[in-house]
């Protein structure tokens, strides 16, 4: 059973946490969501992609953001229990450091076992659906894709379509306008429907329209010729999807244990590196977030954030360095675990000052 004071201190954490990871993941995801918004204004990402995308960035982003919440969370905690001089006061009736950790275990631990799970498995499920969504766009021919009372470009921009209605089966289109230009000509064709039609063989997308009329020319001068037909084949381009190749993060965990791959050996270790990152940085914000009497209480926010961007900054040293091979992969990030991980003895040290144990000693 845990004591008033340990509930009272893990309520504490919890709080802290959970609102600095929602307001940073709330910052990120604007920010990630005005991009998505830019691709899909540029055709880059199809509008029926967007839930996936977004989906997939959320959980990278959270990936993320949840070592440098708790990392935060724990220092506005402790600050304020300092600031008000109530860590000081349990300290002076025995309450070590070591039950201080104990308290920062107990909530770091359901993290640690969420994070894994990110981490391993569900970050790379759901930017591979994302990959999938956005790639199933690309098995839509040009005709499927027209949106009735818009005025549609392909994708080189050289053509503009613009129909009146489609039917359900979204093969027939009725009241189209077609506008192009091919070698300097203008190119403009009214027709009453059209339909698309597929070779067999060759695979190629044609768009039959008619009865319509074609009006060529070039602009700015007054000899158009004009041509009315029952029916014309025009060539467009098969949406077929390409076999793209997966990147590192979209990978499942065991297709990284079985890839040879140095990029994939990598992203194999980073994956296992972002719980570490988590432990790590628990253990230093506890003797991090000591405030002294003449300090604010945001006093050791700059001085943190500072050591979280230099750690960050190893670590991303550190992969770059083994996707280039100027570092074993035996060595990967453990330097950096360590060189932290003796910070924080440091600094437990010096708070101590043999004046308070890390456990409380027996008489």
């Amino acid at each position: 059973m845990l004591g008033i004071i340990e509930r009272y201190v893990a309520l504490e954490l919890i709080k802290s946490s959970v609102a600095t990871t929602l307001i940073l993941f709330v910052i990120f995801m604007s920010n990630t969501l005005g991009r998505v918004l830019s691709d899909v204004s540029e055709g880059k990402v199809p509008l029926d992609a967007v839930f996936p995308v977004m989906a997939g960035q959320s959980i990278k982003i959270f990936t993320f953001l949840l070592p440098l919440g708790f990392f935060l969370g724990v220092i506005f905690a402790f600050g304020r229990l300092y600031k008000d001089h109530e860590l000081v006061v349990l300290h002076a009736c025995g309450y070590t450091y070591g039950k201080l950790y104990r308290v920062v275990v107990m909530v770091l631990i359901p993290l640690l076992g969420l994070l894994i799970w990110l981490s391993l498995w569900q970050s790379a499920d759901m930017l591979r659906s994302a990959r999938d969504a956005i790639n199933a766009d690309k098995d839509v021919h040009e005709i499927q894709r027209l949106k009735p009372g818009h005025f549609n470009p392909n994708d080189k921009g050289d053509r503009v379509f613009f129909v009146q209605s489609l039917n359900d089966a979204k093969t027939q289109i009725n009241e189209v306008v077609i506008a192009e230009l091919k070698d300097k000509t203008s190119l403009l064709q009214t027709a009453q429907q059209g339909q698309h039609d597929i070779n067999d063989e060759t695979g190629d997308l044609f768009l039959e329209v008619g009865p319509g009329t074609r009006y060529e020319g070039m602009p700015g001068q007054q000899d158009y010729r004009v041509v009315d037909y029952e029916t014309h084949g025009i060539l467009l381009e098969k949406k077929a999807a390409t076999a793209d190749v997966l990147k590192s993060e979209e990978k499942s965990l065991s297709e990284l244990m079985q890839s040879t791959s140095i990029r994939d050996r990598v992203e194999l270790v980073w994956r296992f590196n972002l719980p570490l990152v988590l432990v790590v940085l628990a253990l230093l914000a506890v003797p991090l977030s000591y405030i002294s009497p003449r300090q604010g209480r945001y006093g050791k926010i700059g001085v943190s954030l500072l050591l979280f961007i230099v750690y960050l900054n190893l670590i991303g040293l550190s992969k770059s360095a083994l996707e280039s091979g100027k570092m074993p992969m035996w060595l990967n990030f453990w330097w950096v675990h360590l060189v932290f991980l003796m910070l924080t003895i440091i600094l437990i040290r010096k708070r101590l000052g043999r004046l308070l144990p890390l456990r409380e000693v027996k008489r």
